[in-house]
């Protein structure tokens, strides 16, 4: 019983050793259609990046350009958005980050930024949007002032 054991273990792993040289050698085993190489070269920037503002609008609410100031008045339930195009006139990239000095005002009313980070080449826009939003639950009244602030 041993002896036919041993036998069979001995001639599984034969078939097992012969399988897997089988495998890795189809896996090595193939022509070249194609080859190349790459020379990787990152340019200078031909200055530095330069953020423009082109447009800014509001889905609710109003801008007053003079003061910087959005005013906005928001149901329970409901959000606006600050909406703000952006084009990078510079000729190199700019990172650019959004900032809410308080997100979360009171209790049910949430602002933030769409994005936290872009990162817009030289000659490329974006829309930043800050957004709003009261739950069902928010308490009615008048919120202490936030910042809201693009950096680069």
């Amino acid at each position: 019983m041993k002896e036919l054991f041993t036998k069979s273990f001995i001639g599984a792993l034969i078939i097992t050793v012969i399988s897997a040289l089988i495998i890795v050698g189809g896996v090595y085993a193939y022509d070249v259609f194609w080859s190349g190489k790459a020379v990787i070269t990152i340019e200078s920037p031909s200055g530095s990046g330069h953020l423009e503002i082109i447009q800014i609008s509001t889905d609710k609410g109003t801008w007053n350009e003079s003061a910087k100031t959005w005013t906005v008045s928001i149901p329970r339930g409901g959000s606006g958005s600050l909406n703000i195009e952006l084009k990078n006139t510079g000729g190199d990239f700019v990172v650019v980050s959004c900032y809410v000095s308080n997100g979360n005002p009171a209790s049910g009313v949430t602002v933030y930024p769409r994005d936290q980070e872009q990162v817009l080449a030289a000659g490329a826009g974006t829309m930043i949007q800050f957004y709003v939003v009261a739950s069902t639950d928010a308490q009615p009244g008048t919120l202490p002032e936030i910042e809201l602030q693009i950096r680069m």
